[in-house]
């Protein structure tokens, strides 16, 4: 193929119709600069690579997991200095989460739940509003939340010491669809519902004795059923209401009893 130093060349040859001799060499002129455009066009840096469309359809997945934080990548601040690694303020503040304690420096006025992301301590929310209490943490022996607090003044070498509850962490991150992770739990998942079934099913110890309690109490509350029936049946025959009738048996049945214990004495 003809290089991009050849296109003046082949201009020159096309010349107006009367220099030209023959169809035939017009033929072989059109052959040529066909075969001097298509290289060209394949080169055009304008039109992408197939290979980078292939790439640009198939986007990268954000990476989610957690990052560390500025005073976590220069060293920390106890080591090199609050304002060494971008740390601004002048009131020092700990998160204490069980052994772990989170330092850094806050402002006065600076919302503790900004605090809280800067030091890279987590904190569950919910509301955000102060009221349902998802994100309460304890300073000075008093439960806050986090959300509508902000940083109190606090005299020079005194840090704002915040205790966070050690089962405030972060929940499992659910795994992908036909993800090797989701195939591992969902096999763990059928093993500990199979274990479950033989402790706890119908074929178990455990499950035959609440199967016959259940059928005791059913058989118990069947018979009371019955019973409430007879004596509405008795109370109408006899012309009285039912909680007349019951009232009588009652009676009769205090009676018997007295009756019961007035012989057993005489013996």
């Amino acid at each position: 193929p003809a290089s991009t130093g050849d296109l003046p060349l082949m201009a020159r040859s096309l010349q107006p119709a009367h220099q030209m001799t023959s169809f035939t060499s017009f033929l072989a002129l059109a052959t040529s600069t066909a075969a001097v455009v298509t290289p060209l066009r394949s080169v055009s840096p304008l039109r992408p690579a197939p290979c980078a469309a292939l790439r640009s359809s198939h986007p990268r997945m954000k990476d989610w997991s957690r990052r560390a934080t500025l005073a976590e990548k220069a060293g920390g601040a106890g080591d090199l200095g609050a304002s060494a690694v971008g740390l601004t303020g002048s009131i020092p503040v700990e998160f204490t989460q069980g052994n772990e304690t989170l330092r850094t420096m806050a402002t006065v006025g600076q919302p503790l739940s900004a605090v809280a992301a800067q030091a890279g301590q987590f904190i569950k929310y919910k509301c955000r509003k102060g009221e349902c209490g998802t994100c309460a943490v304890r300073v000075d022996g008093q439960w806050i939340r986090t959300c509508s607090v902000t940083v109190p003044h606090l005299p020079d070498g005194e840090a704002y010491q915040v205790f966070v509850r050690p089962t405030m962490v972060k929940g499992k991150k659910s795994s992908r669809f036909f993800s090797v992770r989701s195939f591992f739990d969902g096999f763990k998942n059928n093993i500990l519902g199979m274990v479950g079934f033989v402790k706890e099913g119908p074929l178990s110890r455990k499950g035959r004795e609440n199967f016959n309690q259940r059928i005791s109490a059913e058989q118990e509350l069947l018979e009371r059923a019955k019973a409430r029936k007879a004596a509405r049946e008795a109370a109408k025959a006899a012309g009285l209401s039912l909680e007349d009738y019951e009232e009588r048996l009652r009676a009769e049945l205090a009676r018997g009893e007295a009756e019961a214990t007035t012989k057993a004495a005489r013996k």
